[in-house]
């Protein structure tokens, strides 16, 4: 080989080595991170991963969904309202009879009515809320219809210690073929079963917690074991079928309740029940769900609903 040659092979390597050195970098001892960095590093949230209030919010929705079915299969409305919270949620549409459930409107009237005139409930009216609230008694409501005025009487008296009653009064007497909503079932019962209103209605609530075992049912199976429930039922056989309703004070999970669930064309009176309990348990799984999240108003959830449905007030 030439001197030449030599020369030009030397450059060549020359040139191979220059090209080589640019296109691999060797890290420099001060660009890879220290061990102590790596073990102090956060770690990363895995994808996937949902938080309890996602998991809350995906349980109400199912509950919800399944609710949906129960009304498509049977005439019913439900409104539920968190005395601990004041939040409120309900579903449904439509005006109910109320058969025996307007028996709370005659009490609660007709304690109203002790309280502002100053006087005590006389014996005899104590005795026919008694009767009208534990065992569901009518003779003491038809006596109570027209003591406190029949339907104008009933309803301006209503409006006058509870503002606007919700509840148009059966006339000739017939005071269970009265009409209202579950809502304004609610309305009122979170009036007169609020403990701090013990002094007015002490008899109502006392009385609907001492409920014969037959009439307990319903609302009922939302509420805790060996818990204080506070339950008023109304049921009658009409030409489209039974009218089926339970509405009163329950503890969930040790959080009270107001809950009022109204049902009617039901092919028995069994169905009506089983309606009434399912969609309780419906509910109570949406309360859970909306404890659990926490965030979430349940007022918006239920305003949707009943312009969705078309709720009527």
């Amino acid at each position: 080989m030439s001197l030449r040659d030599i020369s030009r092979l030397a450059c060549v390597i020359a040139l191979v080595t220059v090209v080589v050195a640019l296109t691999v970098k060797v890290p420099a001892p001060d660009e890879s991170p220290s061990p102590s960095a790596q073990e102090h590093a956060e770690p990363r949230p895995s994808r996937g991963t949902s938080s309890a209030v996602d998991d809350a919010l995906r349980d109400r929705e199912k509950a919800i969904e399944r609710l949906e079915r129960v009304t498509d299969q049977a005439h019913v409305a439900v409104s539920v309202r968190d005395q601990a919270s004041g939040v409120a949620f309900d579903y449904g549409s439509g005006r109910f009879p109320t058969a025996s459930l307007v028996k709370i409107h005659f009490a609660a009237l007709m304690s109203w009515r002790a309280e502002r005139s100053g006087e005590e409930l006389t014996a005899a009216q104590r005795r026919d809320i008694e009767q009208m609230l534990v065992r569901s008694e009518n003779e003491p409501a038809l006596r109570a219809y027209f003591a406190l005025g029949g339907p104008p009487g009933i309803e301006h008296g209503l409006d006058t210690a509870f503002g606007k009653p919700g509840v148009n009064v059966g006339d000739q007497g017939f005071w269970g073929h009265s009409f209202t909503t579950p809502r304004e079932v609610v309305a009122l019962l979170d009036r007169v079963l609020d403990p701090g209103a013990w002094g007015t209605y002490a008899l109502m609530q006392d009385a609907m917690a001492r409920v014969t075992p037959e009439l307990r049912w319903g609302i009922t199976a939302l509420a805790d074991d060996e818990s204080l429930a506070q339950v008023k039922v109304g049921f009658v056989e009409e030409t489209e079928g039974w009218v089926v309703n339970s509405s009163g004070r329950v503890i969930v999970d040790g959080g009270p309740l107001v809950i009022s669930v109204m049902t009617d064309r039901n092919p028995t009176f069994e169905d009506g029940v089983a309606t009434i309990e399912e969609v309780a348990r419906l509910v109570g799984e949406v309360v859970r769900a909306e404890r659990a999240a926490g965030a979430v108003s349940w007022k918006d959830l239920g305003t949707t609903i009943r312009e969705g449905q078309g709720y009527a007030a």
